[in-house]
């Protein structure tokens, strides 16, 4: 081999290859799914380091994937190693011929490995490999890349011998693939010569020799086993032009690209005249050409998102400070006619100076890699000096060096939708119809007042409670329009007795909250609830209607033992609660006492709900007196209840109670079943000249309900009474709560043989007319007119009440008569009946049973008048209570 064709060896382009060592099995952590071809020599190759193991790579290939996913050229069984981790793109030097490789960390698509790619212990996105370059997968998996002539050896490619290093020396401590010089084959050994010469055998990629007539002269084993047929077909794509272009080109070195069926090939061809040959040595582009293609078309979709989207796109190179903007970026701001330069500054100057500071936070964030991306809510200026609100995305690209160099993103026009949040937050925190602060917005605001308050003990806050005195009264006879428009004044109104640091807040349906904060003392608050009842209590004009009402009003301060805002709200209610109980239309103060109070209500309700399932109710009778002729006509069945442990609670201490908590419904019944069998048993137990009557009050819950008529038809009916002899006692607020369905109601009442009358007449809020439209037979003049008749305006109401009565062809019943004074006034004014102590106490069943006998007795020829009564009554022993 000494006389090896010197001219043949210097234009050899292949690189070198390792020769695999064949006791190092593939470990465990490792699977590389291309089996590589032992050869007795190697230039690229990649070590792999597991826990498991090692094995060495062979790399001949042009593209490897490298990850955990089983579809990958070499995959890491490992945790830490994403799916997809890295890229080895194989690149050619079209100057030289050489090629080596790229590490990439990710995959085709640009997406980023979780952990990273660690190149001699640095992060970086790409590198091109060198000898000895320790590469990091994870925090399992090492890895070496090594260029030489054998896996052991030193990265050299020859046997060149030197004591000071050469240019192909400096080459290959650069990481290029190292290639004799003329001068260097010139000193070669033969043994050099000869393994040089093998290279050609051995290397995987075809190399293809022709003479200047375009016959193959030479097809190294993997051409003749990659195109078998090509010395048969002189019009090959390897092979077309070939002539053409060595003899057109001034260079003898040149490249192109050819395809040959499905694949891609770069085609080094090298011309060498005096040998009046062309090489070409083959490289496989398939993988890179189609990641090429990839990126093109993602480029290509780029564009056309970009010109397409509503969205407006932008592009920072921050090392040049030059940023771009796509034209509807532009457009957002009403800059479509003149365009924006390239400056950063075109940005970050038009951002609302409140809102600067937060963009540049989050944008020096995520360039600082402390986000995932970039992302801000902003106002920017728009050219017609109108603030607009944005959303910018981001996403920071870094070098090699995990640098940032360029941040790219969108950005998206979120006006409407900033508008339409901010309205849905003001919705949640505001009453829709007032406008005013609701609850949950009153409750944030209060718990900060009583932080303030702990931290500053000298400003304190108070809460007031509001619950408007009638209110239902007003909303059912008027229409819940009105009841609307009523509820919005006095929220204005409220709003005109506070400052402006103060809140007033609408609760719900007609309570209304209101918080006052820095208070010196009690007496500022005091103050505050005297300006809103003076405000409150001046008339209301509403369509054509002049409405009173007043407010009840709970004050509760702060003190140091509040640690919950929902105490000093309930405190507060408490004490709203006593001045309904007082009276309406009056303040209370929150003192401790009012929780025994309210504690003892509690008590009374749960005894009320358990009264009548023990039976503690009982029915007194009270007569009822024809004021003309002095002659008894029958009772007023009123209900009593006797509590083990208090004794007899008063009916004002229950009834409202029971309203309540509805529990005056089955009470209702059990009152009018009971006083219905009881006159009954009256009627068959003694013989009266005329039949008594017994008059029962019907609650506004009871007569609400649907099946009110039916019930009552049935309950008529079972006990047999007689048709006259019971009349039910309504209230005003009964029949105007229910005006839309109370005629048909009472029509059908009337039907079924009963009286109706309304009772405590002229104390509610009426309307004249529906006297003329409802079938009423009675009107009841309350005590409280009665007991004022010495005062003339009272009197002139009592008069009006009965010649209005007189006038409809109804009758009058005075109750609360109590002195001969009063009894003397109402026959003078020809009222029709009367009741009271000065007649008779309420009488337990068996007393009245007893003024029945009495009445009822044979040898009596003429009725008897009641002061004969009386006389009879008091010789009774306990016959009163």
């Amino acid at each position: 081999m000494a006389q090896v064709d010197n001219q043949i060896l210097s234009d050899l382009t292949v690189p070198l290859v390792y020769t695999p060592t064949q006791d190092n099995p593939a470990s465990a952590g490792l699977r590389h799914n291309r089996t590589p071809k032992p050869h007795p020599q190697a230039q690229h190759m990649l070590v792999i380091q597991t826990q498991q193991g090692e094995e060495r790579i062979y790399l001949e290939a042009t593209t490897y994937s490298i990850g955990r996913h089983s579809a990958n050229s070499i995959v890491l069984n490992a945790k830490t190693v994403s799916r997809q981790h890295a890229l080895l793109l194989r690149i050619s030097d079209t100057a030289t011929g050489n090629y080596f490789f790229r590490i990439v960390d990710g995959n085709f698509q640009g997406k980023r490995s979780h952990n990273g790619l660690w190149i001699n212990g640095k992060r970086c996105f790409s590198h091109d490999l060198k000898d000895q370059d320790s590469i990091q997968f994870g925090a399992e998996v090492q890895g070496t890349y090594h260029l030489s002539s054998t896996p052991t050896e030193p990265p050299r490619a020859t046997d060149v011998t030197s004591s000071s290093p050469s240019a192909a020396d400096a080459a290959a401590d650069a990481g290029q693939p190292r290639f004799p010089s003329d001068t260097e084959l010139r000193n070669l050994s033969d043994a050099a010569l000869v393994r040089l010469s093998s290279f050609p055998e051995l290397t995987p990629h075809p190399i293809i020799e022709v003479d200047l007539t375009g016959k193959i002269t030479y097809l190294n084993p993997s051409a003749m086993s990659q195109f078998a047929e090509i010395d048969q077909d002189p019009h090959h794509p390897l092979l077309q032009d070939l002539l053409q272009l060595s003899q057109h080109n001034a260079q003898t070195h040149f490249v192109r690209e050819v395809q040959v069926d499905s694949r891609i090939y770069e085609q080094f061809i090298h011309c060498l005249p005096a040998s009046k040959l062309i090489r070409s040595y083959l490289i496989e582009i398939t993988q890179r050409k189609r990641a090429e293609a990839v990126l093109r078309e993602s480029e290509d979709r780029y564009a056309a998102a970009a010109r397409g989207a509503n969205d407006g796109l932008w592009d920072w190179n921050i090392k040049t400070n030059q940023i771009y903007y796509s034209p509807r970026w532009q457009a957002m701001i009403g800059h479509e006619q003149a365009p924006l330069n390239n400056k950063v500054e075109e940005w970050f100057s038009r951002i609302h100076p409140d809102d600067r500071g937060q963009v540049e936070h989050a944008l020096s964030l995520h360039l600082a890699g402390g986000t995932p991306h970039f992302e801000s809510e902003y106002r920017m200026q728009h050219q017609d000096g109108t603030y607009r609100w944005f959303r910018s995305r981001g996403l920071v690209v870094v070098d090699h060096q995990h640098e940032p160099y360029r941040i790219a993103g969108s950005q998206t026009d979120i006006t409407e939708y900033r508008l339409a949040r901010d309205q849905l937050l003001h919705d949640a925190l505001h009453d829709g119809m007032t406008r005013l602060p609701n609850r949950l917005l009153l409750m944030d605001r209060l718990g900060q007042a009583l932080k303030k308050s702990k931290r500053h003990p000298d400003q304190r806050c108070a809460v007031l409670f509001l619950d408007l005195d009638r209110f239902k009264l007003i909303n059912d006879s008027l229409g819940h329009m009105i009841g609307d428009e009523l509820l919005i004044e006095v929220s204005r109104r409220l709003q005109q007795c506070v400052r402006d640091e103060d809140t007033v807040a609408r609760l719900g349906g007609d309570e209304f909250v209101i918080l006052l904060e820095s208070l010196a003392n009690e007496a500022e608050a005091i103050e505050t609830a005297n300006r809103i009842l003076k405000q409150i209590k001046r008339g209301f004009y509403l369509q054509g209607h002049e409405i009173f009402t007043s407010t009840s009003i709970g004050i509760a301060l702060s003190q140091a033992h509040y640690e919950e805002h929902e105490d000093l709200l309930r405190d507060a209610d408490t004490a709203m609660y006593q001045a309904k109980q007082s009276g309406k239309d009056r303040y209370e103060v929150f003192h401790p006492g009012m929780h025994s109070e309210a504690l003892a209500a509690l008590k009374l309700e749960n005894d009320l709900r358990h009264a009548i399932e023990r039976q503690e109710f009982q029915l007194y009778y009270q007569p009822i007196i024809a004021l003309g002729t002095q002659q008894f006509i029958g009772f007023e069945a009123l209900v009593r209840w006797h509590q083990p442990e208090r004794g007899v609670v008063p009916p004002g201490e229950f009834v409202h109670l029971a309203e309540e908590t509805g529990l005056i419904v089955p009470l209702g019944w059990w009152v009018l079943r009971t006083a219905c069998e009881q006159l009954c048993r009256w009627h068959e137990q003694y013989s009266l000249e005329q039949p008594l009557t017994i008059s029962v009050n019907i609650s506004s819950r009871q007569f609400a309900q649907d099946d009110f008529v039916d019930r009552l038809q049935v309950l008529v009916e079972s006990v047999g009474l007689i048709p006259g002899t019971l009349k039910l006692e309504i209230t005003e607020g009964v029949i105007m709560e229910h005006a839309d369905s109370v005629a048909e109601k009472l029509m059908a009442i009337k039907a079924l043989g009963i009286s109706l009358g309304i009772d405590d007449f002229g104390t509610g809020y009426s309307s004249l007319n529906y006297l003329n439209q409802f079938p009423v037979d009675m009107l009841k003049i309350d005590r409280s007119f009665v007991r004022k008749m010495g005062q003339n305006e009272s009197l002139e109401i009592v008069k009006t009440i009965v010649n209005l009565a007189h006038n409809l062809r109804m009758g009058v019943v005075a109750e609360g008569v109590e002195t001969e004074e009063q009894m003397a006034r109402l026959l003078a004014m020809n009222c029709d009946y009367a009741q009271g102590y000065l007649f008779s106490k309420p009488l337990k069943s068996r007393n009245a049973q007893q003024l029945l006998a009495y009445l009822a007795q044979e040898d009596r020829a003429q009725p008897m008048i009641w002061p004969q009564a009386l006389e009879i009554l008091a010789q009774i022993k306990g016959l009163q209570s």
